[in-house]
């Protein structure tokens, strides 16, 4: 459906924005229309990341292996 409005004032702001800005309006404006979240600005993202604890991969990955049996994924059925 189309707007049947001619909001001028509209056109020109959006005209003034730049792309990333027009990136975050639009994925609002899908959000209005579709009544969900598809997008997340990249803005959203890096603040949320900053908050994340850090992972120590060496304790990460013994912590996987203590878990996984590595015959058991190459079809050894010991």
């Amino acid at each position: 459906m189309t707007v049947a409005h001619d909001y001028d004032d509209v056109h020109h702001l959006v005209e003034q924005l730049t792309p990333d800005q027009l990136v975050e309006v639009r994925a609002h404006a899908l959000r209005l229309v579709t009544g969900r979240r598809a997008f997340v600005p990249w803005s959203e993202l890096r603040r949320a990341a900053a908050r994340l604890p850090r992972i120590d991969y060496a304790e990460f990955r013994s912590d996987v292996d203590a878990v996984i049996d590595s015959d058991t994924l190459l079809g050894d059925d010991r």
